[in-house]
């Protein structure tokens, strides 16, 4: 470690001076920018048929001879004189995601299900036609009744033969984050889980430039790992029966967005993998994506009972990415609108408002009206605001910090003497240097080859240790058997965590370790590391290393 202070720091410490009274600005957290990220690509999928069910008072009368003949004692009430119309429905709304700019969206095959089958289409109109009827001519609460023992089934079938339909009007529509509404067609689709399918559909609506999410790895996800589910529950719309009277039009666009953890890795009769877990999934929230930390979709949601509200279940996202190999449909393709978008997220999340504002902008033009990106122009326009002066006028206040310059070097000096007593160990330590293989425990010399970073040992017998991660997949942990780099402390499980290479950067992942992986002071599950990052295996009285990229 240096032994006076860097230009970086000396910098640092003008600015803050020169801020004076002034109060520096808030930055996006973690979870807020992954929010942000994800929000716009969710879609609601509207695959549902309206009509007229009509039927005659003749019909009405048999049904009412029919239940006192078998023992109900049920009374017609307003039988029409002719012929009776009741609106009838079949179908209904789910989510889905875009998972390429040019209009490809993934949704559950249930959500769409309704619609491709116009026989089957026919038959649950009458029957839903039928249902409605009944209930408009006999007491709900005696319908009820022999409903839930299957009862009324036979009156059911009844009135649905003798009923005709009428004005039968189809819909197949995304709506998108921003209120746009477009017909879609169907590309690939696979029936529901209890049809032996993998309940997953590809479908394509006439759009470009539109807003993707990630598709992760869901071979890589494990029990206990933070996700979160987004999607439009019907009861959290303005059409819904209970709330419906009360919520605007307008907060239909806003996806909610559920947290929850993976509970268990199941399989179907297939043998097909399926995710358990706790997340709230409700109707309406079918197809629509489970994301990661990262915002990476891991899941699609796809069943849930109103009985255990904490029992729910998820479709892998590596089935997805089978589908669209076999339908030839690249994912992870990032548009115009995302290159801007993310640019503007990770510049917000640095807390460089200024530059934010500026992509923000760009993809609000090329995404119009989107909540989301509405309410992000809101936090960098308040952020904007609240910008001290050196930030705003930063060549004014160079000049201003030159002046100082030289009487704030002694407050540096004493700064990083406590930074370096932050870690004795290291400034008593030799330095020692090995590389690390993820193919065993043998050493390289660190120049025979291409590295994605070092590990330096902090505190304990080992500190000053250097270790080179020469390669993806090493293993940290207790076990010498089964890590490449062994760490002999009992709050360091056996196998503790692991370094991997993803598009050139290195993530941590937590293996489930009894006592925990933190980076600097927060815990995590899986975090891309950043150059001189300090990570504590066990917590900070275990083992405290750094990271050099």
């Amino acid at each position: 470690m240096a032994s006076r202070p860097s230009v970086k720091v000396v910098s640092l410490s003008l600015i803050v001076l020169s801020s004076g009274c002034g109060r520096d600005v808030s930055r996006l957290d973690d979870v807020q920018k992954m929010a942000y990220g994800v929000k716009p690509a969710v879609v609601r999928i509207s695959a549902f048929a309206t009509a007229d069910f009509r039927y005659d008072a003749s019909s009405i009368s048999a049904v009412e001879q029919r239940f006192r003949g078998d023992g109900a004692q049920l009374t017609v009430r307003n039988l029409p004189r002719a012929d009776g119309t009741v609106e009838t429905g079949a179908g209904g709304s789910g989510s889905g995601f875009i998972i390429h700019p040019d209009g490809y969206i993934l949704t559950s095959g249930h959500v769409v299900a309704p619609t491709r089958d116009a026989a089957a289409l026919q038959r649950d109109l009458l029957r839903n036609g039928a249902i409605a009827a009944l209930v408009k001519h006999f007491p709900v609460d005696q319908l009820r009744t022999l409903y839930r023992g299957d009862g009324l089934e036979p009156y059911i079938k009844a009135m649905a033969a003798t009923g005709k339909l009428s004005g039968v009007t189809v819909v197949t529509e995304i709506e998108l984050s921003n209120g746009e509404k477009l017909p879609f067609r169907v590309i690939r689709y696979s029936p529901s889980l209890s049809e032996r399918g993998t309940d997953l559909a590809l479908v394509k609506i006439e759009r470009k430039g539109l807003p993707v999410i990630q598709l992760g790895d869901s071979d890589v996800t494990r029990v206990g790992d933070s996700i979160w589910s987004v999607g439009y529950p019907a009861v959290a719309s303005s059409t819904d029966d209970v709330i419906g009277g009360w919520l605007s039009r307008d907060s239909d666009l806003e996806a909610t967005f559920n947290p929850g953890t993976i509970t268990a890795i199941k399989r179907n009769v297939n043998n097909t993998p399926v995710f358990q877990s706790n997340v709230a999934i409700y109707r309406g929230n079918s197809g629509g994506p489970a994301v990661n930390r990262d915002g990476e979709v891991v899941g699609i949601s796809t069943w849930g009972h109103t009985d255990a509200e904490q029992i729910k279940f998820l479709v892998p996202v590596n089935l997805a990415k089978d589908l669209l190999a076999e339908s030839k449909i690249p994912f992870n393709v990032q548009g115009e609108f995302n290159r801007y978008y993310s640019a503007a997220l990770d510049e917000a999340y640095d807390g460089k408002w200024d530059d934010a504002n500026q992509n923000l902008a760009v993809a609000s033009k090329l995404f119009p009206n989107s909540p989301d990106l509405v309410r992000f122009r809101h936090d960098t326009e308040r952020a904007l605001k609240d910008l001290p002066f050196w930030r705003l006028h930063p060549i004014a206040t160079s000049i201003g910090i030159s002046a100082v310059a030289l009487a704030l070097s002694g407050c540096i000096v004493l700064i990083a003497g406590r930074r370096r007593n932050r870690f004795p160990d290291v400034a008593k330590a030799s330095t020692v240097e090995v590389m690390v293989s993820p193919n065993g425990r043998d050493h390289v010399e660190p120049s025979a080859s291409r590295i994605l970073g070092k590990f330096t040992i902090l505190n304990g017998e080992r500190a000053g240790q250097k270790l080179g991660l020469g390669g993806s997949g090493i293993r940290i942990g207790r076990e010498s058997s089964i890590c490449e780099i062994v760490l002999e402390n009992p709050k360091v499980s056996r196998l503790h965590a692991e370094v991997v290479s993803i598009d050139g950067k290195v993530l941590l992942i937590d293996r489930n370790s009894s006592n925990g992986t933190y980076v600097n002071d927060q815990k995590i599950d899986k975090r891309f590391l950043r150059d001189g990052d300090i990570i504590y295996f066990g917590g900070r009285n275990a083992v405290a290393v750094a990271f050099h990229a």
